[in-house]
């Protein structure tokens, strides 16, 4: 099934972690290469109607430039560089845009069996604990106008392109038509260049193998109409979905419960699909709105609830790693930033929108954010309990030994008294003294002997296994 299709882009997404301690440079990086980055106040018309359609307190999460007065951007912009920086780095989310030349290549690259595509837009978003996405915005090219096949293909190609699983990997059969890069593996390296010394590459990855992909495809109305149902072309929809090939084999179970739950349609000739791994669009247009006013939606307030779900899924399951791996010292630390990010980016309702809260909670479904939610809370609080635990018991084990040391000195005080021991003996000295070191270095030579002795339980058990 080979559709025609009317308008089309799709998003790329790589999600990356700052390093520890390296997020304050990483802005710097591109607050200070002015010839090919802007950072984005957001003050243009077309961001406030984002704005307006959150909530204000997600508003002022997202959007924090928002609130700045104009007094404040033109103080701003007179700053010296350190202090715009300092700034910047303590915004809750920051945004820069990529200068993209779009001058199209020569013809001669251009192939009647490849795909050709040009690179719209390149942007950086980054949250302040470290948490970054980058975007790409493509758009395909093809004389005889473009067809569902073409994008099919192209999504499940373009998403390989990723600089942590396959870098020298060739992308056979796609063109690109920007001059800011002279093939499709440019990209890969152009990511590398960009986060090389920043991210973090020891923090396992929940997105290694792919990019994240967010697409709208608009069919043209001979193709989905009031004579064709939406059942006749479901097939090509959830290929779209799950981003699959055109000739992808397999056919889809329609009663299968998980196809249910991650689609969501209010509308009659447009449907919604959302994955871990996509979130896609799939419309007709036979209603003039879905060419026209919906995938500027898509791409604004929509692309907004999704990221803030996806920043929320990165989020928790950092969190999760961490504490796996945490060492009783790091507890207040991510104790303050869990309750930070419960009490700043944690959100039940989002907007006024019905629509908007539907799109929402098919998110939090589709990323299971409810469920980590709870199991984060659970792993912190037994955790929580383990290290309180462990610092009772060495509370404890300093008690018993001042106990069993005041009731030895007692006894002998009361021994003095009844002139049963002589206080001025040699062995009575040399006893107070041997009481007295016992207290002293009781404990130390404790933790000494019980980490000896679980170095060698651990070494035993390398060899068991």
């Amino acid at each position: 099934m080979n559709l025609k299709i009317t308008y089309h882009y799709s998003y790329f997404i790589y999600p990356f972690i700052i390093s520890e301690g390296k997020y304050k440079d990483f802005i710097s990086k591109f607050l200070s290469d002015k010839a090919k980055w802007d950072i984005n106040i957001r003050s243009n018309p077309e961001d406030l109607n984002t704005h307006a359609y959150f909530l204000p307190y997600v508003k002022k999460f997202l959007f924090p430039t928002l609130y700045w007065s104009e007094e404040l951007k033109e103080q701003y912009n007179n700053m010296s560089y350190k202090e715009r920086l300092e700034i910047a780095s303590k915004l809750t989310c920051v945004n820069f845009d990529y200068r993209l030349d779009m001058v199209k290549s020569k013809g001669y690259r251009l192939n009647e069996t490849g795909i050709n595509f040009s690179i719209i837009k390149i942007e950086l978003i980054c949250f302040a604990p470290g948490i970054c996405f980058l975007l790409f915005k493509t758009m395909l090219d093809k004389v005889g106008g473009i067809h569902s096949d073409d994008l099919l293909n192209f999504n499940y190609k373009f998403r390989t392109i990723n600089p942590r699983y396959l870098k020298r990997k060739k992308t056979e059969g796609m063109y690109i038509m920007n001059e800011e890069f002279a093939e499709v593996e440019d990209l890969s390296g152009f990511i590398e260049h960009l986060l090389y010394g920043y991210e973090n590459v020891e923090m396992e990855n929940i997105y290694f193998d792919r990019l994240f992909t967010y697409s709208y495809m608009c069919l043209h109305e001979s193709e989905w109409n009031e004579n064709i149902d939406l059942s006749e072309i479901i097939e090509e929809f959830y290929k779209f979905q799950y981003v699959l090939p055109e000739d992808y084999g397999s056919t889809f179970a329609p009663d299968y419960r998980g196809i249910k739950d991650n689609t969501y349609t209010r509308w009659k000739y447009s449907i919604y699909g959302f994955s871990r791994e996509s979130g896609v669009v799939f419309s007709s247009e036979r209603e003039s709105f879905n060419s026209t006013k919906l995938p500027n939606y898509y791409e604004t307030m929509y692309f907004y609830i999704f990221l803030l779900a996806f920043y929320q899924r990165i989020s928790l399951i950092l969190f999760s790693q961490e504490l796996m791996t945490s060492e009783k010292g790091k507890i207040e630390n991510l104790k303050q930033r869990f309750t930070r990010f419960t009490h700043f980016s944690w959100f039940g309702q989002i907007t006024n929108s019905e629509q908007g809260m539907d799109i929402w909670k098919r998110w939090q479904r589709a990323f299971d954010l409810p469920q980590l939610f709870d199991e984060v809370q659970k792993e912190y609080s037994e955790f929580y309990d383990y290290t309180v635990a462990r610092g009772q018991e060495k509370i404890n084990f300093l008690l018993i030994i001042i106990y069993v040391v005041s009731l030895v000195f007692s006894a002998m005080a009361l021994l003095a008294d009844f002139h049963l021991i002589d206080t001025n003996g040699v062995l009575t000295k040399l006893f107070l003294k041997a009481s007295i070191a016992l207290t002293i270095t009781g404990f130390p030579i404790y933790k000494l002997v019980k980490t000896i002795f679980q170095r060698k339980k651990n070494s035993s058990k390398k060899y068991l296994y």
